[in-house]
């Protein structure tokens, strides 16, 4: 074992020396990737993942999330072994994009609302892109096309909640005990939330001070990974490395039937996904075979999203095998779903001709509104199937 570590981080020693090397030939391209990255970071990024980061740790920090973990109980427990507030986790990360759904998982495990086992699950099916992402960014501004976006939702999320309710089964047998006792759950939210607040009673000014201060590090370390991958991006183009991982995939592809040219985006979406997304738009090729390969890569994330997690992930040292080999599962299975329901969608949607001039742009301001209007139905929808349940089994 100690053997396998020395080597690991010699190995790592040596790849990061080539990597200065390789910055200090190419100056340009570093420049270039480590430019975009902080523009990328700094008004797209912070604007849009910053606010609901805030907001998220002040929901916990008033005990909001426990009072939400007792009525969600019903459904989390029994479909994905989960403990109620993990709900508040998955709604927050199917509607805010990525790496929201690892940061709550993270701030939830230190409250002891999660157990390491759940947190490592959790963690692997609630990083997602957001609707916004989905639904306008992909099918409107990279293939002119609205038709695609309830497609590309059902394909992505679809394959996620999949996930969550298969790693579900790998849960303990002596653990899965739920019952649904004839006490109101209603009666013990409300309990739940006035014990919270007692035992963690803490000044407005403090509580709000902590989750800014939670937020803002969080958002440092997603911009460090966002620049370096977009640094690594630019060199490996400079270098043509990118050629020979396209070569890679176009065997691939062609053995199973894809249009070979697509191995380029696969190739970019490796590393980033909207850049992998982009340029398997920009390919001519067949409609199918082009959403496939995208919603491939939406559910592979990429090489920096995946750093992303992983990194808030190793704060509290949780597991991170699920959320890997979940990647994998996700992009194969929504690239499928894809393909399977594709004629099915084109034919029920009714078609949506744009003009490319005509497309309207997102301010931020509407991106905020929609994100907050997506989280609050999502939560209720839960809310009603939880009770649903609930109400069922206690007939």
């Amino acid at each position: 074992m100690e053997r396998r570590r020395n080597f690991f981080y010699s190995l790592l020693a040596f790849l990061i020396i080539i990597l200065v090397f390789l910055m200090i030939i190419n100056p340009e391209a570093t420049f270039k990737g480590a430019n975009y990255g902080l523009l990328t970071w700094s008004k797209i990024l912070i604007p849009s993942l910053l606010p609901f980061f805030i907001i998220s740790g002040i929901l916990v920090e008033l005990g909001v999330v426990n009072f939400l973990g007792v009525l969600l109980e019903p459904l989390m427990r029994p479909l994905f072994k989960q403990p109620g507030a993990a709900g508040f986790v998955l709604a927050m990360g199917f509607t805010s994009g990525f790496p929201m759904g690892a940061v709550l998982t993270n701030i939830l495990y230190e409250k002891n609302l999660l157990t390491r086992e759940e947190a490592s699950r959790l963690i692997a099916f609630t990083n997602n892109c957001s609707p916004l992402f989905l639904l306008v960014a992909i099918p409107v501004g990279m293939f002119n096309n609205p038709n695609l976006g309830i497609l590309l939702v059902t394909a992505h999320y679809g394959a996620n909640l999949l996930l969550g309710i298969l790693l579900g089964f790998k849960k303990k047998k002596e653990n899965l005990i739920f019952s649904m006792k004839k006490t109101s759950i209603f009666k013990k939210s409300i309990k739940e939330l006035f014990e919270y607040q007692k035992k963690n009673s803490k000044p407005f000014g403090s509580l709000l001070g902590n989750a800014i201060n939670k937020s803002i590090q969080n958002m440092l370390l997603i911009g460090g990974f966002v620049i370096i991958f977009a640094v690594l991006i630019e060199i490996f183009k400079a270098i043509k490395i990118f050629i020979l991982i396209s070569l890679f995939f176009k065997e691939i592809l062609l053995f199973i039937g894809i249009d070979p040219s697509l191995g380029e985006a696969l190739a970019t979406g490796l590393f980033e996904m909207t850049l992998g997304a982009k340029r398997a738009s920009e390919i001519n090729t067949l409609l199918l075979d082009q959403i496939m390969i995208v919603s491939l890569i939406l559910g592979w994330s990429g090489f920096s999203i995946q750093a992303q997690v992983i990194s808030i992930a190793g704060r509290n040292n949780l597991p991170i095998g699920h959320y890997i080999w979940g990647r994998f599962f996700q992009g194969i299975t929504a690239s499928i779903l894809s393909g399977m329901l594709f004629s099915s969608f084109l034919d029920i949607v009714p078609t949506i001709n744009l003009d490319p001039i005509t497309i309207p742009t997102i301010g931020m301001w509407n991106y905020f509104i929609f994100n907050i209007t997506a989280i609050f139905i999502t939560i209720l929808i839960l809310l009603l199937v939880s009770t649903f349940i609930y109400l069922v089994n206690n007939k």
